[in-house]
């Protein structure tokens, strides 16, 4: 085997490797190693220390490790290592030092498990042991960078602020480390948005049936994007808590929610309550809606006319659906109050002086009737006719049914005395 002299090794091949280490521990035994990926004969030389060395040859082997336990104290040794192989161009010439330090021993961190995003967290490191120990941190959200820091006593307490800027858990790991050892520790730390500005919109009235609606949670303003948050909506008191996890919630992407009231006892006023939250913060939002059982379904209405005045006329209008909550209002087209008929939830308004019928008992087909008095007009006065007994009276009562919806107008029968001019007079009389 042909070796070619120490001065025109060269110090990079693509046939030959060696692994010298760079740091080590007193007493521990310390491997160095020459590779070659050609040749029959291979040959590895180290110089240990300043008056060591150690040189070996092997066939058919491609590579050698050569083992030292001798270096006890706190130390730097000057090492050369040189690799041959008796294959061309086939060599390697290492020249580096090696650092005997004491391990690193403990490392350990402690930190909030969560934090808001852009505020900084708070870490504290502990580091046992550790000759020219250097201290150096992982955020672990691949933007973030800690310069790392010496470690000189044999327990050392470092302090950092972190702040990150995007929402997500992250893996954080403590390095503690030497030329000698290397010790981790890590966890997880969970960075959230805060929730300030959110508001709720959606329907304000629901007809039911269906009795659908949508409703939806949008960001305001000053609310940044929110990522992984849990809404729970409550839609009224006959009804629980639902949650739904929202992976997205900003100025363009609100949260929807569809929903339908399908009970009677909703009818009136529910209130709907949503919680929005992460871990670190929350904020609470509420609406009314009115819920109106069923609808009012009309067909024609159809009245028969008269040309003589006082005499009866029938109207009949057509419900082809009742509903809940139906309120009927009669215009006689006199210009004299309203009539109405209403049911326990009347949608509209309907005035506390005004006349109402006297409720008898409805079914939503309105097979059964109503009946109710109306005070009327005032009448001229009566007077006596020829051959019959004088009679004065300053009104009269007017009588009328609700059956299936229609309205008949009569009177009692009398004798009515209408004046003309000239003392003449027009006489009618008028029957049920």
């Amino acid at each position: 085997m042909s070796i070619n002299p120490y001065t025109s090794l060269p110090t990079t091949s693509t046939c030959a490797s060696l692994d010298v280490p760079k740091g080590s521990v007193p007493g521990e035994t310390v491997e160095f190693k020459g590779d070659v990926t050609d040749g029959t004969v291979d040959a590895l030389a180290v110089d240990l220390n300043d008056i060591l060395s150690i040189f070996e040859i092997a066939r058919t082997q491609l590579n050698i490790t050569i083992s030292y336990s001798g270096y006890a104290t706190l130390d730097t040794q000057n090492i050369t290592a040189i690799v041959w192989s008796d294959a061309s161009d086939c060599s390697l010439l290492s020249e580096s030092t090696l650092a005997i330090q004491n391990p690193v021993t403990y490392v350990n961190y402690t930190a909030a498990s969560l934090t808001f995003i852009r505020d900084y967290v708070v870490m504290a490191v502990y580091v046992i042991g550790g000759t020219d120990a250097k201290v150096n941190i992982n955020p672990g959200d691949g933007a973030l960078s800690v310069p790392s820091c010496d470690v000189s006593a044999s327990l050392s307490v470092l302090t950092y602020n972190v702040t990150y800027l995007k929402e997500g858990s992250f893996k954080i790991t403590v390095f503690a480390y030497n030329l000698a050892s290397n010790v981790t520790d890590s966890g997880i730390i969970g960075a959230v948005e805060r929730i300030v500005d959110l508001a709720i919109f959606g329907n304000s009235t629901i007809l039911t049936p269906p009795g659908s609606g949508t409703w939806r949670v949008v960001a305001g303003t000053d609310q940044l994007p929110l990522e992984n948050i849990v809404c729970v909506w409550n839609m009224g008191t006959n009804y629980g808590d639902t949650a739904y996890n929202v992976t997205l919630l900003n100025s363009s992407t609100p949260h929807e929610i569809t929903f339908s009231y399908g009970q009677e006892a909703d009818v009136g006023t529910q209130t709907i309550h949503v919680n929005c939250s992460n871990a670190l913060s929350s904020q609470n939002l509420s609406m009314d809606v009115t819920v109106v059982w069923d609808n009012v379904t009309l067909g024609e209405l159809t009245c028969n006319s008269s040309t003589l005045w006082n005499h009866s006329i029938t109207c009949e209008l057509t419900v082809v659906r009742f509903g809940t909550g139906a309120c009927f209002e009669w215009d006689m087209g006199d210009g004299k109050p309203l009539v109405y008929y209403q049911d326990g939830y009347c949608a509209g308004y309907v005035p506390t002086a005004s006349p109402t019928y006297i409720q008898v008992g409805h079914s939503q087909n309105m097979n059964s009737s109503v009946d109710g008095r109306y005070a009327g007009p005032q009448v001229p006065t009566f007077v006596q006719r020829p051959g019959t007994p004088h009679r004065h009276h300053n009104y009269t009562t007017l009588h009328f049914y609700i059956s299936k919806c229609s309205v008949v107008w009569c009177t009692t029968t009398m004798w009515c005395a209408w004046p003309l001019d000239e003392g003449r007079h027009l006489w009618a009389t008028i029957h049920e």
